[in-house]
């Protein structure tokens, strides 16, 4: 299982990256992660994903929220907790922008 951070190539908000950083690390420690890949590409909001056979489920989308990195990672976990069944070959997938 791993975290594949996508952010945009132009990233305005650099303060609110770090906050969603924070989380994803946080919540990478607890399930266990321990490789985070990080990309910049063209995405319009922030989402974390769980991908799994090939079929993704959202897990947090950022869009209009203000949160701290502590709510992020409680919504992360409580999201990975609600997915049932999680094995090492899931790739967790965070969308930044």
């Amino acid at each position: 299982m791993e975290f594949l951070i996508l952010s945009p190539t132009l990233m305005h908000r650099r303060g609110r990256e770090k906050i969603i950083m924070q989380a994803v690390i946080e919540a990478a420690e607890d399930m266990g992660v321990t490789r985070i890949i990080r990309r910049r590409c063209n995405v319009l909001s922030a989402g974390v994903y769980l991908v799994s056979n090939g079929h993704k489920r959202l897990l947090y989308n950022d869009w209009g929220k203000n949160w701290n990195a502590e709510r992020i990672y409680e919504h992360i976990i409580s999201s990975l907790n609600g997915a049932g069944d999680i094995r090492k070959s899931d790739d967790l997938i965070l969308t930044i922008s």
